[in-house]
């Protein structure tokens, strides 16, 4: 008997030894000395391509926050441009530490990802141009829809128009050229990003209100690393109570706040069929 707990002590040992010299993914990135960031180039005004050919946008100084936390350095940041289609696939291959682009929290992604409590609610609209007759998600049935790879609006759009003749793209400045020379009657996507190209360009409209089927944005950081989830939440909460957040929404949103939705209109997750 005191040979087998002698063996068992050992193996214990063993384990909890081993287990210190291996370092989660939190640990891994501080000794690293930044965070990498999957984030959005095409999706103002949260990723974008300013015009002086820089980096801008929501969710940027929302990752240089979670660096100025980290490292006391809002500079410890490093991006990598991620589209909607390849920023699950660019986490799960290590490409990037965390996401930060965009992602609604969906019960399929949830299966590959584990997510970040909630930092905004989006729904769903459609962008068209001034002269046309669509007004509702049930219009686009028989009309040239244009969507992009990967996202929520390319999902929404199978389940509201059915009969909508989809053409799909990789980038959402793809689908908008399209759906400016005429290749495409309509785009749909999140609201805010919506919003943001009508803004930018009075030949263009927003309608389909009120967004439909609402979900939240979170960040997303591969499957089992509890502790980088963990930091990241208490992060987000500290942001918010610092009055950080209040002021990057004021100053990304401050024009479109009003038609955007609130945290209540917002289900914890997105299923789509």
């Amino acid at each position: 008997m005191r040979k087998a707990w002698l063996v068992l002590s050992t193996l214990v040992l063993v384990a909890f030894v081993a287990s210190v010299g291996i370092a989660g993914p939190l640990d891994e990135i501080k000794q690293r000395g930044y965070l990498i960031v999957g984030v959005k180039a095409d999706f103002p005004p949260f990723g974008y391509i300013d015009e002086r050919g820089e980096r801008a946008g929501f969710d940027l100084d929302l990752a240089k926050e979670l660096a100025r936390l980290l490292f006391g350095d809002p500079s410890k940041v490093r991006f990598v441009t991620v589209t909607s289609a390849n920023r699950i696939p660019f986490l799960q291959t290590k490409q990037i530490d965390i996401i930060v682009a965009t992602m609604t929290v969906t019960f399929d992604r949830a299966k590959v990802v584990d997510f970040s409590q909630p930092y905004f609610c989006s729904g769903h609209l459609i962008l068209v141009p001034q002269n046309s007759t669509i007004r509702t998600f049930q219009d686009l049935n028989g009309r040239r829809v244009a969507t992009v790879q990967g996202s929520t609006g390319d999902r929404v759009t199978s389940v509201l128009a059915p009969q909508a003749q989809k053409i799909t793209f990789t980038q959402n400045s793809e689908a908008l050229l399209a759906l400016k020379g005429g290749r495409a009657e309509a785009f749909v996507q999140d609201d805010v990003l919506l919003l943001s190209f009508a803004k930018q360009d009075p030949s263009l409209k927003v309608v389909g209100w009120p967004p439909q089927m609402p979900a939240p944005y979170a960040i997303g950081v591969r499957k089992g690393e509890k502790d980088l989830l963990a930091w990241i939440n208490v992060a987000l909460v500290k942001i918010r109570q610092e009055g950080v957040y209040d002021r990057l929404y004021k100053k990304w949103f401050g024009e479109l706040a009003g038609q955007l939705l609130k945290p209540k209109d917002c289900k914890p997750v997105l299923v789509l069929p």
